[in-house]
């Protein structure tokens, strides 16, 4: 190679290297606007969250297969998502196992019950309630400060 074909070829190479670090630029602005849009989305009609990519995060970044959420972790981060919608124990058992985030047990519903107790025992932000039928229900409410 001469001294001319490596100066063409170098700045060939700077040229598809700014141009790649713009793609990849604008993709990451497109990631994470996308992300705030799913993450409104969610927020507005919780009943979408079955729908919501599996391989990704409700705030927008990609999970490792291998970052699959487990028990309260889970089921926290279900009721933060879809703040104010209430649960039972079977509907939660549901989203957690089509997220493919069930509890290993012989008894699903019943560990994710327990689980939803200890939440609501620990974290100040989830309510329980009972629906007419008499089902228990639990939802996470984001308590507000009260201006002084």
């Amino acid at each position: 190679m001469e001294l001319e074909e490596s100066r063409d070829l170098l700045r060939r190479c700077q040229q598809d290297r700014k141009a790649a670090r713009d793609a990849l630029s604008t993709a990451e602005a497109t990631i994470e606007s996308s992300g705030l849009i799913i993450q409104g989305i969610l927020r507005a009609f919780p009943e979408l969250i079955n729908e919501a990519d599996e391989a990704e995060d409700i705030f927008g970044a990609a999970k490792e297969p291998a970052e699959r959420l487990k028990g309260a972790e889970a089921i926290l981060s279900v009721l933060q998502v879809s703040e104010n919608q209430w649960f039972s124990v079977m509907d939660m058992t549901n989203v957690l196992d089509n997220r493919g985030w069930l509890p290993e047990s012989a008894n699903p519903p019943n560990a994710v019950r327990s689980a939803l107790e200890r939440i609501f025992a620990s974290e100040r932000s989830v309510e329980k309630g009972t629906r007419n039928d008499g089902t228990v229900v639990y939802r996470y409410h984001e308590q507000k400060e009260e201006p002084f």
